[in-house]
């Protein structure tokens, strides 16, 4: 590499749900996935956060990442965090979970970027529903339902954003 070359700016994506134990890690890892596969696997930068995180420094619920282990995905390196101020200045996309995900987020968003946070799923042509459901208090079953939900939506997501990066 010339000394003098720059390097190649990423585009960030911030995904987000209530605690950063659930949701967002599995949708962080379907989508880490599924840009490794894409032309933009250099250019995406991933994380996630949660709007709450009550919890900072916990691991994925061992549902999850159990859930995401039949797809080849580790989740193990994860640490839940809170969505901070400096997220919105250095994330291009910001995709909530749920209506109150995004409630949360536009309460502490600085207004010259609440134009980047969305809901994941109005970005997904396929099914009806609106919002990630929360699995946690739930089965394992409802874990298996939303990595579905959110491995039907990572094809049209990575669309979204290959057709709005810079």
């Amino acid at each position: 590499m010339p000394l003098f070359q720059r390097k190649q700016l990423k585009n960030r994506v911030l995904l987000v749900c209530t605690e950063n134990i659930c949701r967002s890690p599995i949708a962080e890892g379907l989508l880490r996935l599924y840009l490794e596969r894409s032309e933009l696997r250099d250019t995406v930068e991933v994380c996630s956060a949660g709007t709450k995180a009550s919890r900072p420094g916990c691991r994925p619920d061992l549902r999850a990442q159990k859930v995401v282990a039949y797809a080849g995905i580790n989740l193990g390196r994860m640490r839940a965090r809170r969505v901070t101020a400096r997220d919105f200045l250095s994330s291009d996309f910001v995709f909530a979970m749920d209506e109150l995900n995004v409630s949360d987020l536009l309460e502490v968003c600085p207004p010259a970027h609440q134009h980047k946070i969305s809901l994941l799923l109005s970005h997904h042509a396929g099914e009806a529903l609106i919002e990630v459901p929360d699995p946690y208090y739930g089965t394992s079953e409802g874990f298996e339902r939303v990595f579905k939900i959110l491995d039907d939506a990572m094809d049209d997501l990575v669309g979204y954003i290959r057709n709005n990066i810079d």
